[in-house]
């Protein structure tokens, strides 16, 4: 028997989102065939996609890297002029491929949020089943 290196890949799902302000809308689920690599803790404010089993508990997260952005650049029409950077409502799309072990069940979108002495918070957004 030969052991493969796709043999040993834990299932994973490429999930798309779109957003307004806090609002999450799951627009696409598919899975992919790849390797979810280690990534930065995430902070006070952070975004995490987390799945989770049947009975809602976590069994991996991944970070929402771009997702939630309230401020954007706005280039000016003289190009002597700096770009300056200006607050807006958070509204747009983001894409996470998360770990999608066969007990998954379910996706959360999650804020991370300060919690005093005790460090983050998990603030949920919105959960979403995961297809099979």
């Amino acid at each position: 028997m030969i052991n493969s290196p796709q043999a040993s890949r834990p299932p994973a799902t490429r999930l798309i989102f779109e957003y307004e302000g806090e609002a999450v809308r799951l627009v696409s689920q598919q899975p992919v065939d790849t390797v979810i690599r280690d990534f930065d803790a995430p902070g006070p404010g952070d975004f995490v996609v987390e799945t989770r089993d049947g009975s809602g508990q976590p069994l991996g997260r991944v970070p929402a890297r771009g997702a939630f952005l309230k401020s954007a650049e706005v280039f000016p029409e003289d190009h002597t002029e700096p770009i300056i950077r200006v607050e807006v409502e958070p509204r747009g799309a983001f894409t996470v491929i998360v770990p999608a072990p066969p007990e998954a069940a379910q996706v959360a979108v999650v804020r991370l949020a300060a919690s005093g002495r005790e460090g983050l918070q998990d603030v949920d957004l919105a959960t979403f089943p995961l297809e099979r």
